[in-house]
C-alpha cells in the first residue's frame, strides 16, 4: 500500500513544511521529560490512576498559593461562570469541569520547558517561567479528537488566569501560547498532531510519543537513517493512520512516497516506556524496517 496519495495536501507546520514536527537533539536519558527526570519534577506520578487514558497538561504561572489561584478563578467574568474547589475547575454556565492539580514552584521548570520546545521557547516566555511561583495540572480524557473543544476552552482559561505555557506531561512536548493555540484550534488533523505528539531518540531508535491521544500506536525506525528522513516518515505515517485509520498487520508491506521506498511493519508493545509511566502507549508500537 502508499501513502503518497494521503499525504498531498498537508497544511504547514511553521517553517518546516511540510515535514512536521522533527527529533528532540537530546538523548532521552538527558531530557527533562516526566519519564526520566527525578522523582522531585514529577509529582503526580504516584496519585493519577489510568494516566493512559489521560491527557495531563502542566501550566506554570503566577499564584501565590491555591487561594490566590480560586480568587482569580472566582473574579473572572462573566460573573459566577467559573469555579475552582476541591481540585475541580468548573464552567458552571456549560456544567463542564476537569480535574486541576496545584502544585508549588519547582525549580527546574525552565529547563523542562526549553528541552520539551526543543529550545525554540521565545527569551520573554522562557524568563516568565523561570520567575514562576507554582503550577497546575489540567487532566483531560485522552482522545484529543473528542476531547479539543474542551481542552481549548479550559487552556484559554487557563492562560486568562495567568498561566504562561504549556507542557504535556504524558508525551513531553511544550508550547508558547501562540504556538499551541495556532495548531490545536487549526482545521488540520497534521497541525493537532504536532500540538501533542514528540519525536524523541533513543540508542538505536527514533520514535514517535503521544499517538495515545489519538488512540493509536505510536511509530519508530532504525537509527541508521537520515535524522530528518526518519523524521518525515514518522510524521507521514502517523498523519495517515489518522486521517484513514485502517487496520494494519504486522508483516505488512508499505510504500511511503513515490521514491518507491518500501517499509515492512512490525508491531510490538511499548518497551521504551514502561507501563505506568506518563508516555507509555497501551496501544503499542510500529517499527517500520526498510524492506
Amino acid at each position: 500500500m502508499s501513502l503518497s496519495r494521503n499525504w498531498c495536501g498537508i497544511g504547514p507546520y511553521q517553517a518546516d513544511a511540510p515535514d512536521g514536527p522533527i527529533f528532540n537533539s537530546l538523548h532521552k536519558s538527558q531530557s527533562l521529560y516526566w519519564s526520566q527526570i527525578p522523582r522531585d519534577l514529577r509529582p503526580m506520578q504516584a496519585k493519577v490512576l489510568l494516566v493512559n487514558q489521560e491527557m495531563i497538561i502542566c501550566v506554570p504561572g503566577p499564584w501565590e498559593d491555591r487561594s490566590d489561584f480560586a480568587r482569580r478563578v472566582f473574579g473572572l467574568e462573566p460573573s459566577g461562570r467559573y469555579t475552582f474547589a476541591g481540585g475541580i475547575l468548573a464552567d458552571v454556565q456549560h456544567q463542564d469541569h476537569i480535574q486541576v492539580q496545584f502544585l508549588g514552584r519547582h525549580p527546574r521548570m525552565a529547563e523542562a520547558f526549553e528541552a520539551a520546545t526543543r529550545g525554540e521557547l521565545p527569551p520573554a516566555v522562557a524568563c516568565a517561567i523561570s520567575g514562576h511561583r507554582s503550577s497546575i495540572y489540567l487532566r483531560f480524557p485522552s482522545n484529543v479528537i473528542k476531547e479539543r473543544l474542551r481542552i481549548l476552552k479550559f487552556t484559554e482559561l487557563a492562560k486568562r488566569l495567568g498561566g504562561i505555557a504549556i507542557k504535556l506531561e504524558s508525551s513531553g512536548v511544550g508550547h508558547w501560547w501562540e504556538r499551541w493555540f495556532q495548531l490545536l484550534g487549526s482545521k488540520n488533523e497534521f497541525d493537532w498532531y504536532c500540538a501533542v505528539v514528540m519525536l524523541l531518540a533513543e540508542d538505536n531508535r527514533y520514535y514517535s510519543c503521544g499517538m495515545h491521544h489519538f488512540g493509536l500506536a505510536d511509530a519508530t525506525v532504525e537509527k541508521r537513517m537520515v535524522i530528518r528522513e526518519a523524521a518525515n516518515l514518522i510524521n507521514k505515517f502517523n498523519y495517515w493512520r489518522i486521517i484513514d485509520q485502517r487496520t494494519l498487520h504486522s508483516s505488512e508491506v508499505l510504500r511511503v512516497d513515490e521514491s518507491g521506498a518500501r517499509f515492512r511493519l512490525f508491531w510490538e508493545p511499548d518497551k521504551l516506556n514502561p507501563d505506568g509511566d506518563l508516555f507509555h502507549n497501551p496501544h503499542g508500537i510500529w517499527l517500520l524496517h526498510e524492506d
